[in-house]
């Protein structure tokens, strides 16, 4: 029986500390993948974590430092500017 489900693929730190996040959609029969595509979002350091991956949160808590966070947002408001 094919059945859908999404898992969580990738987290990559990005040097601005930006975290993008890779899903995979998945189409499989028992625990055979028998189609599979990707989707992609990215998270700004302070960004809300609720709903996130585990493992998102954890590198997110690792890297977005107070320091990173501050850095992030003065580098943004540069650029907007």
């Amino acid at each position: 029986m094919l059945t859908e489900r999404t898992i969580f693929s990738l987290c990559e730190v990005l040097p601005s500390t930006v975290l993008q996040v890779r899903l995979a959609d998945q189409i499989v029969d028992g625990e055979a993948v028998k189609a599979s595509t990707y989707r992609r979002y990215c998270l700004t350091p302070g960004s809300d974590l609720t709903g996130q991956p585990e493992q998102v949160v954890a590198i997110a808590n690792a890297v977005w430092t107070p320091e990173a966070i501050a850095a992030f947002q003065t580098t943004s408001n540069t650029i907007t500017q």
